[in-house]
This record gives structure tokens, sequence and C-alpha cells, in this order.
């Protein structure tokens, strides 16, 4: 490796840590363009390798934070589905 500005980031990394975050909240956290943000995630331009690494190490960090607060992560319930496609909640009471 000649020079390290020249490397790329992997762009399904960076996709997969910037899910669910709204594309001008990710500009701000990456300190750039909404546009350069946007053709990064559209594989216009490719990603520098600090992006997803930044990405992961805030994820890592936010995680963290909420462990030391004691904030449970947030767990999905899931009801049972038929074919008439109504869904109905889980139970609450497993005992029976």
């Amino acid at each position: 490796m000649k020079y390290p500005n020249s490397r790329y980031g992997n762009p399904q990394a960076m996709t997969h840590y910037a899910q669910g975050i709204p594309l001008k909240q990710l500009a701000h956290r990456l300190r750039r363009s909404e546009r350069t943000v946007s053709d990064w995630l559209n594989g216009i331009r490719k990603v520098p390798f600090w992006v997803p690494e930044l990405l992961r190490l805030q994820a890592i960090e936010r995680d963290h934070i909420r462990y030391q607060m004691g904030i449970q992560p947030l767990r999905k319930k899931f009801g049972v589905a038929q074919d008439t496609g109504h869904i109905f909640d889980a139970p609450t009471d497993l005992s029976t």
C-alpha cells in the first residue's frame, strides 16, 4: 500500500451501519455533504476506508453506553400469522 488515502471501504458495510439513519443525519455525522453520502450509498463514488470504520465504532460506542446505563436492547415480539393476512399478538403468558 503506497498511499493510505487511496484505500477504499466496503460499500456493503457502510449500508449495513447506515441502515435506519436519515441521509441528512448521516451526512452530519460524517461531516460530508448529503450529495457525497448519497453517491457513496448509491455506488456512484467509491467509499473511503474510514467511513465504514467510523460508523462501526459509533455503533459499538452507542451499544456500550446503553450497556453502561442499563438499557436493554429492544426485542420485537413475534406473533402468529395466518393465510388471511391477520397477525395475532404473541401470548404474554406462556405458562398455559
